[in-house]
């Protein structure tokens, strides 16, 4: 008996059974044995355990959840697995020049295409049964002339003032920032438009006492319009970038025994000089655009 009652409080041996997880039943001394997997499979139904492998592979597997953009913005393949691109998606509100690269609904392009045909070509003649169009002729076009520059922004024939400078330093009641002072050592320009924004380099030809005074950012062509000034040592080249709301600079220069071969230009390299000139451009535009 004694033998026997120590045996009922014993675990019959487990069975061998290879790559195997056992798992507990609701009766003592119970067990049931549950698969081990390599791999996750498809099965929504299957109650085996996965490895810490089959599941990193099965996330490799995954694509990462996709952030949102908008609803005029598209998923585009990339050549890379698992990375995604984006296309906008054309809107008639917006600009052409920051879409041209985006794609276009099938609506949108038959109007345009539509809108350009009924401005692009005139009807001349009606079948006068059916009132239908039976010749056409195509729209007159016009011409429309604007005047390209080169790289120099300064035309010293039209914006060069002589025996002035511009005050781009601190600010007075009868001096204020950006008005012009008599100085017949100094030479100043006229009002050049600049985009806001946007980086610049003037440089002034090296002579005896020549020495940049600085320069003065303007949103119009007023002292009122004044942003700001940039006051300058002897550096007779200098870089900088025009404030969000400019439209307008001036600077000035102490003249000495030098020219007034003074350059400003588009970009933060100084090339060699080259005079200012215009170029008469005419455009193709269609009547009624």
């Amino acid at each position: 008996k004694y033998v026997t009652d120590e045996l009922n409080t014993r675990q019959d041996k487990f069975g061998a059974n290879d790559s195997k997880a056992m798992t507990f039943t609701n009766a003592a001394g119970g067990n049931l044995p549950r698969d081990v997997k390599e791999s996750l499979g498809t099965s929504t139904s299957d109650n085996g355990l996965p490895t810490v492998s089959a599941v990193n592979t099965g996330l490799e597997n995954k694509q990462d959840e996709i952030g949102a953009v908008n609803t005029n913005t598209v998923v585009t393949y990339t050549g890379t697995p698992g990375t995604l691109g984006q296309k906008g998606i054309y809107q008639d509100t917006g600009t052409y020049a920051t879409q041209s690269d985006n794609l276009i609904q099938a609506s949108t392009f038959n109007a345009a295409l539509r809108n350009g045909l009924n401005n692009e070509f005139v009807c001349a003649d009606r079948d006068p049964v059916s009132n239908q169009c039976w010749l056409w002729t195509i729209d007159n076009e016009t011409d429309e002339t604007i005047t390209v520059h080169g790289k120099n922004l300064f035309d010293v024939n039209t914006m060069l003032v002589e025996n002035k400078a511009v005050r781009a330093g601190a600010v007075s009641a009868d001096k204020p920032l950006g008005s012009e002072m008599d100085n017949n050592n100094w030479n100043c320009t006229d009002y050049i438009s600049v985009l806001p924004d946007t980086t610049y380099t003037y440089t002034i030809p090296r002579s005896t006492n020549a020495a940049a005074a600085g320069m003065v950012f303007y949103s119009d062509k007023s002292v009122d319009g004044a942003i700001s000034g940039i006051t300058q040592g002897s550096s007779l080249t200098r870089t900088f970038t025009t404030p969000p709301n400019c439209r307008y600079v001036r600077f000035s220069w102490q003249r000495g025994n030098g020219s007034n071969d003074v350059q400003l230009e588009l970009g933060s390299t100084a090339t060699p000089y080259e005079p200012y000139t215009e170029e008469m451009v005419n455009l193709y535009i269609p009547q009624n655009q």
